[in-house]
């Protein structure tokens, strides 16, 4: 399997080591959203549930032999569905990017990556194409 990551390989990218803390935002649960949708051309549509969350980003778990792996690289920007905790609010589009995917040795997310996203921009959903 290989991962795209735009400037650096996957070598420079995972070590044994967690990386200094580098948001500027403290992460908390927030009841807003609860997972992100995320549709990109000739695949399924994937949802994840959303963790480490603030309010202009968070991140998801990726198994490391999903598919959608080898689609995702730090920098791409997708229209993604955010949808609540409060299952009578509808789900919202906001424009994301992919900030980091680094690979988790430490329990209990050994065996996935976790994905950064930050999100962009608010979608109007008339806006919102087919795929991204």
């Amino acid at each position: 399997m290989q991962i795209r990551l735009k400037g650096m390989n996957m070598k420079d990218k995972i070590t044994k080591k967690d990386p200094p803390e580098r948001r500027s935002e403290s992460r908390e649960t927030s009841n807003k959203f609860h997972s992100v949708e995320m549709k990109l051309s000739n695949l399924p549509i994937y949802l994840f549930k959303l963790k480490d969350i603030s309010s202009t980003g968070a991140c998801f778990l990726v198994k490391e032999r999903s598919a959608i792996l080898q689609h995702l690289e730090v920098g791409l920007r997708l229209n993604m569905r955010y949808h609540s905790e409060d299952e009578m609010k509808p789900s919202e589009i906001f424009r994301s990017e992919i900030k980091y995917i680094n690979k988790s040795d430490k329990k209990p997310y050994k065996g996935h990556f976790l994905v950064g996203i930050k999100i962009l921009e608010k979608i109007n959903s008339d806006d919102q194409p087919e795929d991204n």
